[in-house]
């Protein structure tokens, strides 16, 4: 499949492999044995990395080529994919344990009824995971505009409507950071964040200024989710490559300019010669 922006595709690396893999990993902790809807599951990487564990799993997606072709490249006993909505889930009521939606909500409009749908796919103990972009920090601060994205919600919005349709929520951030991590190595612990701001340390629970939000919900009590790092080196990371690449056609042009003027150096001394002759 060609990249178009609209679904990411394992083919394509840098901060958008970071996001996308580290939340099918997240998921993954909580898939033992389940029957597992991942709903606009897209190419099907993150469905195939979840059928590892689950007892079954069924991909959703509303395209049908991108369907066909998650059914040529991970075929496995236990996965179905199915052409879907997430407003229309073709799946029976109460057939499933762990609903799965990462980067999905946004692309529509409806999203009172795609929680309903989640709902009615539900058995009475299920689970969701379900991740959305942060308004603010992913769109008004960089004033940036997905055009595959038809309505973003900022975080009280996003809790508003889980916590609407469950009784248990948990919430985690995600964004692609570079700094010193510490972590215990014991057992689990609250993360702090620290950043400098005109020359001031300060600090907040959490991610500082989180592109996205993960929520865990059930009307059931919540299963453990442990956070984590998905690590990059630092030489592989996208703002590295990208500067490794603008430093290239930086010395390719270079390059070609000491080529330019060599030959008109040798063109001067060729008219000097022939002018002194």
């Amino acid at each position: 499949m060609d990249f178009t922006g609209e679904r990411y595709i394992p083919e394509v690396h840098g901060n958008i492999e970071l996001e996308h893999m580290h939340r099918y990993l997240l998921a993954s902790q909580i898939a033992m044995g389940k029957d597992i809807l991942d709903i606009a599951c897209g190419e099907g990487y993150g469905t195939a990395l979840l059928a590892g564990k689950a007892k079954n799993i069924t991909g959703v997606d509303i395209s049908a080529e991108t369907i066909n072709h998650a059914r040529k490249k991970y075929a496995k006993e236990n996965i179905n994919f199915m052409v879907g909505s997430c407003t229309e889930i073709p799946l029976p009521d109460k057939s499933i344990d762990l609903v799965v939606s990462f980067e999905t909500i946004e692309h529509l409009e409806e999203h009172d009824l795609m929680m309903k749908e989640i709902k009615r796919v539900m058995r009475s103990n299920g689970v969701l995971l379900i991740s959305s972009p942060d308004k603010y920090y992913y769109s008004v601060e960089p004033g940036y505009h997905n055009p595959f994205h038809k309505k973003e919600l900022y975080q009280h919005e996003f809790r508003q409507l889980i916590e609407e349709y469950f009784k248990n929520t948990l919430y985690f951030e995600q964004r692609v950071i570079y700094g010193s991590m510490v972590l215990s190595n014991s057992f689990p612990t609250l993360t702090m964040s620290y950043f400098k701001e005109n020359e001031t340390i300060k600090s907040a629970n959490g991610i500082i200024r989180p592109t996205y939000w993960i929520a865990l919900a059930s009307d059931a009590d919540l299963p453990e989710l442990m956070t984590g790092i998905y690590e990059c080196p630092i030489n592989e990371s996208e703002i590295v490559r990208e500067w490794t690449k603008v430093v290239e056609t930086r010395d390719e042009t270079i390059a070609t300019l000491q080529s330019q003027i060599a030959e008109h150096a040798q063109l001067i001394e060729t008219l000097r010669s022939q002018l002194t002759e």
